[in-house]
């Protein structure tokens, strides 16, 4: 590093993005890490840099009670969380080498998300680039110790004194304000002019939104620079940068959904051989049941690719609508801006939403929807045959039942015939006894009392079966 570079007025400025909602809970639910970003910003920077004010926050907003997260009130799209509105300043604190430190936060709630505006500054004071770690110890500014869930943008904001280029002076406030072993250090990937200044854009484009690192360095060279840094563009400022990292969030979202989909894809399409092998059992038992399982494998796994599709579209969409608001925003921007600044690097990534991320999900959508119907196809396929082999189970089972009940009247009526044929001729012997029987045919002579017995019983017997049998029936109607 070139020790005789200084600059003046050096301030970094921190925009962290957290998801407040998590719709896959519900409706305005509330995300389970929801306070994370103010616990971290009190826990990590507060205490790292000895400023009461940030370590108290949490006592600051309106989202707290007695130091208990609680769901703020209102529904605005713009809320500042402190009680009166407005942003919280730092006291000044006294660093080593005798520097003064100031600062101020705004804590909002920017629709569903958690933003912060964190401002720490050294005012009226030339320092070389080493003091810049000062604002940034043990990398307590980094995305690492913030754990903002949607990322998070630092802006280094200086005027030059003594350099060598901006360019190369823009790559030595970054590499003095970033820690000394600091792996996936952000590289420079744009730069452009804003407000007559230079300003370069550094990124280390890590695929995880929580850590990735996204560092802004714009070093004043026209002397209205900060006077047309208005309110408003403060404003313009955060909401775009609060749009771009919705938008990275989305989009590395949708990669790993669609990675989703394609893997519970290749495990349904790795049950079609299952599925042809069930055809050819022999058992029909063992096929129905097995054809069961198979539907309630695939079943699950295709509501669990649904799904994929499902939040896949979300993701679309929430690019489509960030990619909007990001435009707006740089209009607004844009509106303010001088003339002969080249914000091209802003515009990029607009183009880049639009064009790219967009079209990517709407190419993975298109190659997903397919086999969606295929599967749908194989479930209604399984279903009907589970049917049909239900039908014909149950149907043998009733013939199978239908032959146990005729075997068993069967029986019933054979024992019950041998039975009563029995008892009849027992209780009719003794009438051969007490009147002979003649067994020459004799017209003129009455019927035997014996031969009276047996006919009168044959039939009471076969009246009272009749009775029997109709009850027998009708009970078997009732209780089916």
């Amino acid at each position: 590093m070139n020790e005789e570079n200084k600059i003046r007025n050096p301030s970094v400025t921190l925009y962290p993005f957290h998801l407040r909602d998590d719709f896959d809970l519900g409706f305005q639910s509330t995300a389970q890490n929801v306070s994370q970003l103010w616990d971290n910003l009190a826990d990590n920077i507060g205490k790292q840099l000895k400023i009461t004010e940030l370590e108290s926050i949490r006592n600051h907003l309106i989202c707290y009670e007695n130091g208990i997260y609680k769901q703020e009130t209102g529904q605005s799209n713009y809320q500042v969380l402190t009680p009166d509105s407005n942003t919280l300043p730092f006291q000044a604190i006294s660093l080593p080498h005798n520097l003064i430190l100031n600062g101020s936060i705004l804590p909002l709630r920017i629709h569903d998300t958690y933003a912060a505006d964190l401002t720490l500054s050294y005012q009226n004071l030339t320092v070389t680039l080493d003091k810049l770690k000062q604002l940034n110890p043990n990398g307590c500014l980094l995305p690492n110790q913030i754990q903002a869930s949607l990322g998070q943008t630092i802006l280094l904001y200086a005027e030059p004194v003594v350099y060598d280029g901006y360019r190369n002076l823009a790559d030595e406030c970054l590499k003095a304000f970033l820690p000394d072993k600091m792996p996936s250090a952000p590289k420079l990937i744009a730069e452009g002019t804003l407000f007559g200044s230079p300003i370069f854009e550094y990124d280390n484009r890590n695929i995880n939104p929580a850590q990735r690192c996204h560092v802004l360095v714009w070093l004043k060279s026209h002397p209205d620079t900060l006077k047309l840094a208005t309110t408003n563009f403060n404003y313009y400022l955060l909401n775009l940068l609060c749009s771009r990292a919705k938008i990275v969030f989305a989009y590395q979202k949708s990669r790993e959904w669609y990675r989703e989909g394609q893997r519970i894809a290749s495990e349904i399409e790795t049950e079609i051989p299952a599925f042809a092998q069930i055809e050819k059992e022999p058992d029909p038992e063992n096929r129905l049941r097995q054809l069961k399982e198979l539907l309630a494998r695939i079943r699950t796994k295709v509501f669990q690719y649904t799904g994929c599709l499902r939040n896949l579209r979300e993701y679309h969409n929430t690019i489509v609508n960030n990619a909007e608001n990001y435009g707006e925003a740089l209009t607004g921007i844009q509106s303010l801006s001088l003339e002969g600044d080249n914000l091209e690097f802003w515009q990029k990534f607009l183009d880049l939403a639009e064009n790219k991320y967009q079209q990517q999900i709407k190419a993975d959508l298109g190659y997903l929807f397919p086999s969606q119907e295929l599967f749908r196809e194989m479930i209604s396929t399984i279903r009907g045959m589970v049917q049909i082999e239900q039908v014909e189970s149950d149907r043998k089972w009733q013939d199978d039942e239908n032959r146990r009940d005729r075997k068993l009247q069967d029986i019933i009526f054979f024992v019950g015939t041998a039975i009563a044929a029995g008892g009849i001729f027992c209780t009719s012997y003794a009438l051969t006894t007490t009147v002979p029987i003649k067994w020459k045919i004799d017209p003129s002579l009455p019927i035997h009392p014996f031969v009276w017995s047996i006919f009168w019983s044959i039939i009471f017997g076969f009246a009272l079966g009749a009775l029997i049998w109709g009850i027998l029936v009708v009970l078997r109607k009732l209780f089916k």
